[in-house]
């Protein structure tokens, strides 16, 4: 009687289909070496205080999917400059998990053009395939960046650009 009871219900359950989790491919990993990219780990499950708590220190520590595990079992941060992580990290915390599941969504890129020029390529949540676009510079002043932008660096800009137009 059981058998017949649970084998009936085991059929009925492997008739329906499940929902499975979306599967997103992987980001395509840089192929200059000046060119930085991190997938960030969504700030709602790592800081639980969040980060306004580092908007003042020069670096703040980013749990990145590329950090690993440490042996103690928790997951390695990378220190990255405030001036560019605070704003997509606070931006990454006020959205829904369900919103930023793609790991398009938490990925950015620097691409070193000289020693004092960064250009920082983020996604854009209210428009998808229009990527958010800036200029990092250690001093403000110096707006000689075009000067050092090179094919290849320009290439490099482009793959960048890709990741969030595709």
């Amino acid at each position: 009687m059981f058998k017949g009871l649970f084998q009936k219900k085991r059929a009925a359950a492997s008739a329906t289909p499940k929902a499975d989790k979306p599967v997103y491919a992987q980001l395509p990993s840089p192929k200059y070496d000046f060119v930085e990219q991190y997938t960030v780990i969504d700030p709602k499950k790592v800081m639980n205080g969040g980060y306004k708590l580092w908007q003042f220190c020069d670096n703040v520590p980013v749990a990145c999917e590329e950090g690993g595990v440490s042996p103690t079992g928790f997951i390695q941060c990378k220190m990255l400059p405030t001036k560019i992580m605070m704003g997509f990290l606070c931006e990454l915390y006020q959205k829904p998990a369900k919103e930023i599941i793609d790991p398009k969504k938490r990925t950015i890129s620097i691409v070193h053009i000289s020693k004092d020029h960064r250009i920082v390529i983020g996604p854009n949540f209210e428009s998808p395939k229009t990527p958010v676009f800036w200029l990092v510079a250690e001093d403000a002043a110096k707006k000689d960046w075009i000067l050092h932008v090179t094919p290849e660096k320009n290439r490099a800009i482009v793959d960048a650009l890709k990741i969030h137009t595709r």
